[in-house]
Formats: structure tokens, sequence, C-alpha cells
């Protein structure tokens, strides 16, 4: 056939696969007609070629029910190894289910008009309850994307505060793929429930935009790293007041249970009960989650934890807990953070909390932790009722919850509100690294002045490179040098009761040292090392000193009286008869500025005379010149040698 003329071979009206068709390859001089079949000639033309939805019967009205056309392309695709199925610019509407199981199918639309409406572009209307419109499910289905397309739900009109949406399964459900399924460019228009992720890890869905009204995406046992980023959920739909308020009530953006080392970013969340709730299933709760940018606004909680075991860290996050389109006012029980579960371990770099109606941050459970790097909080404590911007719980019985804050947090329109509760055994703390690399801890004015931790159960403080302070958990603080050559120590035994308390005064008062306890008298004691001695000074001098020539078994005790009493110097002590000696320096004499006092006795309640040896008594029964006795320690007698008889 080469050397005849197209033009000369006879006509045909009708092919059949098995017909024989000439095909002109080239051009000019080198034009050549070859032979082939129908058959071969559609083969080699549709291969690789992208099947259509058009092509398998789906008309795209927004009438028809389109999902067995899209069915059987799925199916077709899946008989030769999956492909690319295109929708084009069209409506359709699904209303029976498509499911993904045997291939990698790429759902290609045609793009959107973002709006409330369906508009140009390749839409997916249902408004049919009752069935899940497309699933993906079994490793075969791994690879499968959906991109470039919206999908739309009907719902009745708000008419009143009691309106509800229309109670849809997920439109997306993607079931044990154990591997990725893929999201990228899709319009959630007026949907009740997005996408759901189960058993399958390593998805990405990127570029989500679209008004939801009870779960956006929701995800459980993603074992390996999936992504979400530029997710976007507003009002696109309907910004009336029953619709966003329903949401803020009964809405949870994204919901993760047990979700590995999930990657999340650029997510602003708009008019939810919870912008990310990380709650708990059979197989867990959220570990290792990552967050670049994060805004939520007019949301209840921008973060929900009500999971035991949550860990995670945020870079950066805003939250705001604005009743929506009401002219301020904060959503009762409002909050940027709220932890319900227990032993949560979150970090968070930068983090901004506006229009609380309470506390911006509550932090319920046991064992919690929260460690934030910079805080701001504006408009917390709107109900004026004192409630503190951190709220910790008290944990009467398991491990308190714990707030550490790189820095000093920004408070702002908290109408006079602390930044923590009081009445809680849990506590918020600040702390930050800095001060230098052999002494890290907080700096402040240099390099080398801050505090540090010596050791995991020691606090020290230093100026100038000296330390000048240590704590330590038991108990002893020292102040003056590095412990042990310090200049003063306290030391607080295990259960202190009684303790001693320095007060200082103003100006021509008298500072004071004195101790105080639940016991009802307490000592003091003042105690010297070996034999050094117990001195006071005034102007600079000893003004009075105790010394003792050996370890002290009798003592002086000195005794102050009540007005009318007579002050005491006694002997004590472990001896049944301890004298008491006045001894003066050298040859000088003991005086006394008043008579002294002897003691009265008769003649016949005479003391034993060894007892006071060379002792004085004055005995009221004598005569006139014979009232003063001295012992001789044998017998008393009068001062002319006569015995007292």
């Amino acid at each position: 056939m080469s050397d005849t003329k197209i033009s000369a071979l006879p006509a045909v009206t009708a092919t059949a696969d098995a017909d024989i068709l000439p095909v002109v390859q080239g051009s000019g001089a080198g034009a050549v007609t070859r032979r082939t079949t129908l058959a071969q000639l559609r083969s080699g033309l549709l291969a690789d070629r992208p099947a259509h939805v058009r092509d398998f019967g789906a008309v795209g009205d927004g009438t028809t029910n389109d999902a067995p056309a899209i069915q059987a392309a799925v199916d077709a695709l899946a008989a030769t190894g999956g492909g690319v199925l295109e929708f084009g610019a069209r409506a359709y509407r699904i209303s029976t289910p498509i499911v993904v199981n045997n291939a990698a199918i790429i759902f290609q639309g045609a793009g959107f008009t973002e709006g409330p409406n369906v508009a140009s572009g390749t839409w997916l209307t249902i408004n049919q309850t009752g069935f899940t419109p497309f699933t993906f499910t079994g490793i075969a289905s791994r690879g499968s994307v959906v991109r470039d397309l919206a999908v739309r739900q009907t719902h009745t009109a708000p008419v009143g505060p009691g309106w509800a949406p229309t109670d849809y399964d997920f439109v997306f459900r993607v079931q044990d793929c154990l591997g990725a399924i893929d999201f990228d460019n899709v319009f959630l228009c007026a949907i009740n429930r997005g996408i759901w992720i189960d058993n399958s890890g390593r998805f990405n869905i990127q570029r989500l935009r679209g008004q939801v009204y009870t779960t956006g995406i929701e995800i459980d046992r993603g074992f390996d790293a999936g992504r979400l980023q530029h997710v976007h959920f507003w009002p696109f739909v309907s910004a009336a007041d029953d619709v966003v308020r329903w949401q803020q009530q009964n809405q949870d953006s994204i919901v993760l249970r047990r979700v590995d080392g999930i990657f999340m970013d650029d997510l602003f969340l708009f008019g939810a009960r919870s912008g990310l709730r990380f709650s708990t299933s059979a197989s867990g709760t959220a570990r290792k989650f990552y967050i670049g940018k994060y805004y939520s606004d007019f949301t209840q909680y921008g973060v929900w934890i009500d999971g035991n075991g949550v860990a995670g860290q945020i870079a950066n996050m805003t939250t705001q807990s604005e009743l929506f389109n009401s002219g301020g006012a904060a959503y009762v029980g409002g909050g940027g953070i709220r932890i319900d579960g227990n032993n949560a371990r979150v970090q968070i770099g930068n983090l901004r909390i506006d229009d609380a109606e309470s506390n911006s941050i509550r932090v319920n459970g046991t064992g919690n932790r929260l460690d934030i790097f910079s805080f701001r909080a504006e408009f917390y404590n709107r109900l004026n009722d004192g409630s503190a911007a951190i709220h910790v719980a008290n944990v009467p019985v398991g491990t308190p919850n714990a707030v550490f804050l790189g820095s000093p947090a920004l408070l702002g329109g908290g109408n006079g509100g602390p930044l923590v509760n009081s009445g809680t055994n849990s506590f918020v703390a600040l702390a930050g690294p800095a001060g230098r690399a052999d002494r890290p801890g907080v700096m402040v004015g240099s390099e080398a002045t801050g505090l540090f931790a010596p050791s995991a159960t020691d606090i020290a403080a230093v100026a100038a490179g000296v330390e000048v302070f240590r704590a330590t958990s038991a108990g002893t603080v020292t102040l003056g040098a590095t412990s042990g050559a310090h200049g003063f120590g306290v030391t607080t035994p295990a259960n202190t009761v009684n303790r001693v308390i320095a007060t200082g005064t103003v100006a021509a008062g008298t500072p004071s040292l004195a101790v105080a306890g639940t016991d009802a008298n307490i000592g003091i004691a003042l105690a010297a090392k070996g034999t050094g001695t117990v001195r006071l000074q005034t102007r600079s001098a000893t003004a009075f000193e105790v010394n003792a020539t050996g370890t002290p078994g009798n003592f002086v005790r000195v005794n102050a009286t009540a007005s009318g009493g007579t002050p005491q110097i006694i002997s004590q002590g472990s001896d049944t008869n301890v004298a008491l000696q006045l001894s003066a320096k050298g040859a000088a004499a003991v005086t006394a500025s008043n008579p002294l006092q002897l003691p009265g006795y008769t003649v016949a309640t005479l003391p034993a005379a060894a007892t006071y040896v060379r002792c004085v008594i004055y005995v009221s029964d004598g005569t006139a010149n014979k009232r003063l006795a001295i012992s001789d320690g044998t017998a008393w007698r009068w001062p002319d040698g006569a015995v007292v008889s």
C-alpha cells in the first residue's frame, strides 16, 4: 500500500476493530502511507491516557447520581493498575458510596470558584445522609490523591438558635491503608464532617479550606508522621449568628487521637469549640506532635487536651475566645488552652491568648506540665472575679501540675487578675537559660550575675562571679560564699513547725530576733562550737560573754518576773547542790550599789553549818549585838565567837 494514494482507496462507511486503515507518516517527499487496524490505532492513542468520569456515564448536571459512573471509572482504572481520573468543570451529585481499594487513583478536579454555592470548576454535591461518599481502604490504594475540587452539602437554612446541621457522615474516609492518601487544594463547603483517617500514616493534607460544622479532620492510629498544612476554616458559606455559635458549641476543627509525630503548620481555624483537640482512643493519644504557626479565632478553646499522656511542641500560637458577633463579649467558659487529661507534656514557644472569660490557661487533671517561653494574655478575667491568667488545679492525690515560663508573662486588660491562682499545691515557675556557661540560669545584669543550679537538688545565686547564696532541697540555706565557706546558714529539719523570725524596723525602732511556731512555749538557743564563747556586743565591743570551763552540767539561769516580783540569778544543773560564784577580776572587790539582804533564820531553824562554811546569816531572835552569825564549818557563831544558842 505504500505506493497507493489514500484518495484512491474506496470509501468506508463503518469500521470494525479488525479493519485495516491507512496512516500517513511524514510529509512531502518523505511521506509514507502505512497500514494499521482500528484496534491498534485506538490502543496506541489511548495508552496511559487519564480516564474521564464522563467516559463512564457521569452526567455532571448536579441532579443525576453520578456515583455509579465514578465507581465504574475507578474500577476500570484499578483493572489496569490505577491512574488519573478526571472530572472536568461540572457538578457531580453523589448519593451512593464510592470505594477505592485496589489501586492508587488520583481524583483530579478542574479547580473551583471559592464561595458559598456551587460555581465554576469541579464540585461534588451531597444531599443524602446515611453513607460515606468516598472511602479509601487497603494498602493497594496507598498513593491515591484528591485534588483541585470542592464538596458541597445541603443543610436547612439557619432560622434561629435551635439550628443544627444535617447529620452527614464524613465525606472522605481513609481506613486501614497503612500509608499515604493525600488531599491537595480541596474546598469543604458547608460540610458537617470532612476527612477521617484511621490506621493510615504518611498522609499529607494541604491547602484545605472551607466551613465545617462538626469536625474538619479527625485522625486515629496515625503511626507514621503525617502532615497538615495550609488549613483555613472560615465562614465561607454562612456567617449567621446561629451557625457560627453552633460551631462554637459543637465543632472540633481538628481532632487528634493516637497520632505519632504529626507535623502541622499554617493553621487558621475560625468559629469552633476547639481548634485543636487532643483526645484519646483505645490505641492511645497524640505523641510528639509539632506545630509551626497556628491561629484560632472565635474558638472556645484554642487547644483542648482531654487525653492522657499527650506530648508535643507548638512554635507560635495565637487564640481568641470571643463570642461571635457579640460586641466583644467573651465566650462562656472560653480560654486559650484547657487541659483536662493527665500527664501532658507540651512546650510552646510564643503564645498569645485574648478574650478569656476567666483563665487564659486552665490546667486540670494531675501531673501535667506546660513549658512556655513567651506568654501574653490580653483581656482575661472578664468576669472580674479575681480569676488568674493561669489556673493550675490543686492535686490532693498524685503529682501536682506545673507551668514553667521562660520569660515574665505580659498581662493586659485582666481587671487586676493575678498571674496564677492561690490555694493550689501546683505551681507556676519562671525559669530561663542565661547566666554563663559554667553557671547556667537566669542572667541578671551581666553574664556573671544570676541564678544557676549547681546540682539537681540545689539552686544558687552568683554576683560578679562569686556565689553568694545557695538553697538545697534538704532545707539548708547558706549565704555569703560557696556552701562550706559561707558566713551564714539556715538548716530546716523535716516537718519543721517552730522557727526563728528576724524583723527589721523603721527608723528609731528596734530590730528583733524572735521564735514562732505551733508549740505554745518555744525556747531559743545560741550555740558556740567547741570551747568558743557566746558574745553580745554593743558599741563595737563585747558587752556580755558566756563561757564554759568544761562540758556544761551546771549553768546559770536568769529569771525575769512579773511586776512587783524580784528578778533572779539562779544556779541550775545536774548536781543536787550547785553553788553560785560572783568573781571580780584581779584584786577588785565584788560590789553592790544597794545593801545586800541576808537570809533570815531563828535559832531553832539554823541550817547545817557544815553546808554553809564561811557564810553569814541573819538570826532574827538574837540580841541587839548578836543578830549576825557566821559558820566555821562546825557551828554557827556570833560575832564574839560564842556558839549560837
